[in-house]
């Protein structure tokens, strides 16, 4: 009984938790762009940024950041040292890990002029330090620009959050069994 009543507290903790990053978020973003910036944002959803059946060898954070750093360098010609160093220069200000098994790692790259989202599906689940100490299986990686582009990024980031608090939406998407399900669903979804 006490089992399940923590849990639960620890759920409406991540809802909350969710809620006011994406009210600062939206909050932000208004002020800064007059609410600019919300087209198109189906157009950071490709197929060729989804990858399925990823395996992290050790199973560690580590790995995983690894893994998406290299898969995200062969699609954008970055650095993959460069993009690993940036993914963990945002991990050690806050875990990216939001619960329920997915995390949102992102980086911020002087070298791009827009923001790019990557989708990781793990084989097997990661080790990632999230609230409620579910392992991740599924990654949002997001490499944004250091200046320009912040406005879609915050758009995005804030679209992101509010979809991972919908129970729904991560069942959902937990059951597209296909490459071209993610797109599908998710390009639909953020639209």
């Amino acid at each position: 009984m006490v089992k399940n009543e923590n849990q639960s507290v620890l759920k409406i903790f991540l809802q909350l938790r969710w809620w006011i990053t994406f009210c600062i978020f939206k909050y932000t973003l208004e002020n800064k762009t007059g609410n600019k910036g919300e087209q198109q944002l189906d157009m950071l959803v490709k197929k060729e940024t989804i990858f399925d059946n990823i395996v992290a060898v050790s199973g560690t954070k580590k790995e995983a950041i690894r893994t998406i750093s290299r898969l995200c360098a062969k699609q954008t010609l970055l650095d993959a040292t460069q993009l690993e160093e940036a993914f963990w220069k945002r991990e050690e200000w806050d875990s990216t890990g939001c619960g329920e098994g997915i995390a949102i790692p992102h980086a911020i790259i002087k070298e791009i002029d827009e923001v790019q989202l990557f989708i990781v599906r793990f084989r097997y689940p990661i080790e990632w330090e999230s609230f409620d100490d579910k392992k991740v299986d599924i990654a949002f990686a997001i490499i944004a620009p250091e200046e320009k582009g912040q406005e879609k990024y915050l758009v995005f980031l804030s679209r992101l959050a509010r979809k991972l608090v919908d129970e729904k939406f991560i069942a959902d998407f937990r059951n597209c069994r296909s490459t071209e399900a993610v797109y599908q669903y998710v390009k639909n979804e953020l639209e």
